[in-house]
């Protein structure tokens, strides 16, 4: 008798093979599982040869303030004095007989005594401020301007009115700036060693360097205070 089929897991004989098909296996190099979670990168284009990045344009030509009436050094020399001399008069007649009045007249060897220098910075420093940036914030000239002709106004754009944190930073700068360092060294001069005035009088010579710098600053004569506020002095009275 014939013995029964035996049962071939595989299933029935494949034709011409020699057992169960063996798995495939793969010759190419291994697949690397995307990365980000399983989450496939988005690829980026590089640009093109051709492109350049985005630049702002460079200004060119003549500065816009150029066509302004700018005002010469010696009608503003003239307006500064002025100015110099309602401050200090309205400082020195009022606000130090006060002061002494309440400290009393100090002794003799004792004529820098730190009341004094404080009322003599505020004197000097931070009652011009108060009355420079309070005028060009509201009007734009001081009452020296006023009286000269002459007005403060923002080179960029060229004539337009001064706006408040523009009038109090020029002014600032202007007094509180070029005073400081004068009052530093006159502090240090007289409470620690005299041979700091020597430094006292540099710094009053690089203030007034400040102010000549609208002499031959172009081509919008500014002062140095002018520079950094961004501001020009005009005439006033001239069409524009």
């Amino acid at each position: 008798m014939s013995e029964p089929p035996r049962n071939n897991p595989y299933g029935p004989p494949q034709p011409g093979g020699y057992g169960p098909p063996q798995p495939q296996r793969g010759y190419g190099p291994p697949q690397q599982a995307p990365q980000g979670h399983g989450r496939p990168q988005p690829q980026r284009t590089p640009p093109p040869a051709s492109y350049e990045p985005h630049r702002a344009p460079v200004p060119t030509g003549p500065h816009p303030a150029e066509d302004l009436p700018l005002a010469a050094f010696g009608p503003r020399a003239r307006a500064r004095l002025i100015d110099f001399g309602i401050v200090f008069a309205a400082g020195f007649a009022v606000i130090f007989p006060i002061v002494l009045g309440a400290i009393g007249v100090p002794k003799e060897g004792e004529a820098w005594s730190t009341p004094i220098l404080w009322t003599t910075f505020f004197v000097a420093a931070v009652l011009p401020f108060l009355y420079e940036a309070i005028q060009l914030a509201v009007w734009g000239q001081t009452i020296g301007k006023r009286q000269i002709g002459l007005r403060v106004v923002l080179a960029d754009p060229a004539g337009a009115v001064l706006p408040i944190t523009t009038a109090v930073w020029r002014a600032a700068i202007n007094n509180l700036g070029y005073q400081l360092g004068i009052f530093l060294f006159l502090l240090l001069g007289v409470k620690v060693w005299t041979f700091f005035l020597f430094f006292m009088f540099v710094a009053i010579a690089g203030m007034v360097m400040a102010y000549l710098w609208s002499i031959w600053d172009r081509p919008l004569f500014q002062a140095i205070h002018d520079r950094y506020a961004g501001t020009v002095v005009v005439d006033d009275r001239a069409e524009w």
